[in-house]
């Protein structure tokens, strides 16, 4: 971790450690400290790995997922392949 996530943990933890999980990441939205098209990123990469780990081949992953999330199969291929440091892994 670097100093910055370290002081980070830290304010969070002071300020906010009586919050949930939930309540966390609502608040840091809400203030602004959320990066949302990241978010939406790790959301689309998940979904689409979730579906490929039960049998669905990428592709189709990829089709279904511009569904769910009411985008362009365009927008997927960039969460895909343009963003490929965002992962929970």
């Amino acid at each position: 971790m670097t100093v910055y996530q370290k002081e980070l943990l830290h304010l969070l933890q002071d300020k906010f450690g009586q919050l949930s999980t939930v309540q966390l990441i609502e608040k840091l939205s809400s203030i602004g400290v959320l990066d949302c098209i990241l978010c939406k990123v790790l959301v689309i990469r998940e979904f689409v790995a979730a579906l490929q780990r039960s049998g669905v081949k990428k592709i189709d992953a990829m089709w279904i997922a511009s569904e769910k999330f009411a985008c362009s199969y365009e927008y997927i291929r960039k969460c895909m392949y343009y963003y490929t440091d965002v992962s929970l892994g």
